[in-house]
């Protein structure tokens, strides 16, 4: 269904930027995405191929940044650049997890292999990076989401230690919370984060398959769906998002196998509003470059009996609302693409006269 509406909320399919592709434009396996000013998005990359804006460059694992531009219609997409390579020196790392941007437009990727945050600036130049593992910690450690609260302090999620931790931008340990556990307030691997407009913190807690809802100072408030595989329930939900109104999206890997990925929506009470599937039904830009460039894939496509596989999400990552264009992004991360869906708070369907 490219349109849908429920409860008030009309979600639009936009269209889909991804795919690699022979020209250099791309990115592979994208686990965290997020928007900077100028509409930048910056995209970490765990995917098996680098992918150089110079030449073509096997770079290991493909851990690096992308920074492109989706634009607002299909065929619009830009791609600017990408910066970092796989490795633990300054400005590198090796499981990338997630990413988040200040209001200066710094960049701070998490590790969860090395254990650190790494902060660039927006054109890539690295600035520093510092340990998310206290001296007194013994472990096992495992960083995976990161967000940046109201007053610009990060909150990291450690998916080993089952904790969430604040830090200041120059990474000095302000609080830790959380213990692993399946009661309220408790987590298991937890892994997306994120924050709202009022202030409170949302987590992905992947294990006991919920997001759950705490204040700034880490105290439970609520939970968001239950553990199953119907529309509305979760299985290993691994990234959550807010948007202005107080919806909440929740990315949910799911175990009905890869194919069966969701996106959940829920109102900010925690009523369950729908789930998108995904709906990518052309290809997108870059992933038709790539069809051009070689007609033995056009000639596979075109012998399948439906193509209709391929428009669903494969195991999506990361789910980012773009408040200032009202749109909702999912990273389709086996799918190496980004699947857009525009908000609509009025949507009209003319009267037909049949």
């Amino acid at each position: 269904m490219l349109t849908e509406t429920v409860a008030g909320r009309t979600y639009d399919y936009s269209h889909s930027v991804g795919r690699g592709s022979q020209t250099g434009m791309g990115f592979s396996n994208p686990v965290a995405a997020a928007i900077g000013k100028d509409e930048n998005v910056y995209v970490v990359n765990r995917g098996s191929e680098g992918i150089s804006n110079v030449a073509w460059n096997r770079t290991g694992y493909g851990a690096r940044v992308s920074q492109i531009k989706l634009g607002a219609n299909a065929g619009e997409e830009e791609f600017i650049g990408e910066f970092s390579k796989y490795g633990n020196g300054n400005g590198e790392f090796i499981w990338g997890s997630g990413v988040a941007v200040d209001s200066q437009d710094n960049l701070y990727v998490v590790d969860e292999w090395l254990n650190r945050v790494t902060v660039f600036a927006s054109d890539g130049t690295y600035q520093m990076d510092w340990s998310t593992v206290g001296s007194g910690e013994s472990g096992p450690n495992g960083t995976s989401g990161i967000a940046i609260d109201k007053e610009g302090n990060l909150l990291v999620t450690d998916g080993r230690s089952h904790t969430v931790k604040k830090f200041t931008p120059e990474g000095e340990l302000l609080s830790t919370w959380g213990k692993q556990g399946s009661a309220e307030g408790e987590l298991d691997s937890p892994w997306g984060i994120t924050v709202d407009n009022e202030g409170f913190i949302y987590v992905a807690d992947f294990k006991n398959h919920r997001v759950q809802k705490f204040t700034d100072g880490g105290n439970f408030v609520a939970q968001f769906g239950s553990h199953g595989t119907k529309r509305g329930q979760l299985s290993y939900p691994n990234s959550v998002a807010v948007d202005p109104e107080g919806d909440v999206y929740v990315c949910d890997w799911s175990e009905n196998g890869w194919e069966q990925g969701r996106v959940h929506i829920f109102e900010k009470d925690g009523r369950f509003l729908t789930s998108l599937t995904g709906d990518a039904q052309q290809l997108a830009l870059w992933a038709q470059m790539t069809v051009d460039a070689n007609a033995d894939y056009g000639k596979r496509r075109r012998e399948v009996n439906s193509t209709e596989p391929e428009w669903r999400f494969a195991q999506p990552t990361a789910v980012v609302y773009d408040d200032k264009n009202g749109r909702l992004i999912v990273a389709d991360t086996q799918r190496s693409r980004f699947q857009i869906y525009d908000k609509q708070a009025t949507y009209m369907v003319p009267q037909l006269n049949l």
